[in-house]
């Protein structure tokens, strides 16, 4: 199962309504919750399993302007370790993927309201570019793959190192 819906809203925290807010949690946090929930008795049933949530670089770090998306998405991390901490035993591994600038439609609109944003994103990843989805989608294989049957409740940055440079 690889846990991928998400949306985002981007404004000031105090901007946000409440259903706004809950909109955000409830796609982000809950359905992810919701859909781990679902498949544990068929992986649990068939002898085990691979759940594969995407976090977000937001996971690790405060955005003003995604309060309530950042908060999802760190609650995404607490939830795999939570998860596969409760089902490892049942031979099902619980795991995050955490993208950073990755160069897809969100981040192509993120860039048409945030002039600069290319530019500031490749000087401070020290790899010196944006991500590519093949560079998310090489770490969700693995973690989907029997090379992983030993990692449980990790999240993994995919962010070109953005995320060591504090």
């Amino acid at each position: 199962l690889v846990n991928n819906a998400g949306i985002n809203i981007r404004k000031a925290p105090e901007a946000y309504s409440l259903a706004e807010w809950r909109s955000i949690l409830d796609t982000n946090l809950t359905g992810t919750f919701l859909c781990s929930k679902a498949v544990y008795p068929f992986m649990r049933k068939a002898g085990g399993g691979k759940i594969i949530n995407v976090g977000s670089m937001l996971s690790l770090f405060g955005a003003s302007f995604a309060v309530p998306y950042g908060a999802s998405k760190g609650g995404i991390v607490q939830l795999t370790r939570g998860l596969a901490s409760a089902w490892a035993r049942d031979n099902i591994q619980v795991n995050a993927v955490l993208p950073g600038w990755i160069d897809t439609a969100l981040t192509v609109e993120a860039r048409k309201h945030a002039p600069g944003l290319h530019e500031r994103v490749v000087a401070r990843t020290p790899v010196g570019r944006w991500g590519v989805l093949d560079d998310l989608a090489g770490v969700a294989v693995f973690l989907a793959s029997p090379a992983s049957d030993f990692i449980t409740g990790v999240a993994i940055p995919v962010d070109g190192g953005y995320s060591i440079q504090g």
